[in-house]
């Protein structure tokens, strides 16, 4: 971590926030699905799982970058993902059972 830019560790720490809210409910929801006798339980699964695994690689790629700018904007871009992910998570199952 460098000294020059103050928001590098609260960058950090919400990169790691976005792939916990990532990969939690996704691991979940695959847990249920998989106990489901249902044929369309893993619905949500499916469409959710790529779209948080793409905010994983932008969360990462925030955690990484040199430049505060471009940090900032992946991060934002991650955060916006995982919420989508997560929407359409919950929302496909709400409307399957």
């Amino acid at each position: 971590m460098s000294s020059d830019d103050p928001t590098e560790q609260m960058r950090w720490y919400a990169g790691l926030a976005l792939i916990f809210f990532a990969a939690v409910p996704v691991v979940g929801m695959a847990l249920v699905a998989s106990d489901s006798v249902a044929d369309n339980a893993w619905v949500p699964v499916i469409v959710a799982a790529p779209v948080n695994l793409v905010g994983v690689v932008f969360a990462v790629l925030s955690m990484v970058a040199r430049d505060p700018r471009m940090s900032a904007r992946r991060l934002a871009i991650a955060g916006g993902l995982v919420l989508l992910g997560d929407v359409a998570l919950y929302g496909i199952y709400s409307l399957i059972t």
